[in-house]
């Protein structure tokens, strides 16, 4: 996600998955591989027909505010993109966090029956969580499972602060003229 000096916002999600081994002749592109990601399609390849598209959990979002604010955000996890993303705009919109608080709070993520749970959340709430998933999966720390969600934010008055989440290496940097 980046933004620059005019006000301007973008998110963009790139994955090639595994990657195909192919590049395009000449144009150092490599194609993706999404047809074999069995979150994405589980029948495996050569199952879906010829021109149906395949569906992605890519989500590169922008949020604007009525106070003119903006955030640009994205996150990597295949199919725990949706809840990653989610998790931080209820953070932001709901809670009132800022992007940094919002990036490194705990996330769940619930997949069929099986309920995936970082660490952070009170013991009050977990015993509520594996109360109606029993089969509740707790992970030690932040994980990657759980999605890379990187935002950045063009304040009201036209300044800039940004996140990235440390569960997959994000960094930040905010180029001034000054």
């Amino acid at each position: 996600s980046v933004a620059d000096a005019a006000g301007n916002l973008a998110s963009l999600t790139l994955s090639n998955g595994e990657g195909s081994a192919y590049m395009l002749p000449g144009s150092g592109i490599m194609l993706n591989n999404m047809m074999g990601e069995e979150d994405l399609n589980p029948e495996g390849f050569h199952r879906m027909p010829a021109g149906v598209r395949l569906a992605s959990m890519m989500t590169p979002t922008i949020a604007s505010f009525a106070d003119g604010r903006q955030i640009a955000l994205g996150s990597g996890g295949s199919n725990r993109i949706r809840s990653a993303i989610l998790q931080f705009l209820t953070n932001v919109l709901e809670f009132d966090m800022g992007l940094e608080e919002a990036v490194s709070s705990p996330r769940l993520h619930l997949e069929g029956t099986q309920l995936n749970v970082e660490s952070g959340f009170s013991d009050a709430t977990l015993a509520s969580l594996n109360g109606e998933w029993p089969s509740m999966r707790q992970w030690p720390g932040r994980n990657l499972f759980f999605g890379g969600v990187h935002a950045v934010e063009r304040l009201a008055d036209g300044r800039f602060q940004a996140a990235g989440d440390p569960r997959r290496g994000g960094a930040i940097a905010i180029a001034t003229n000054n």
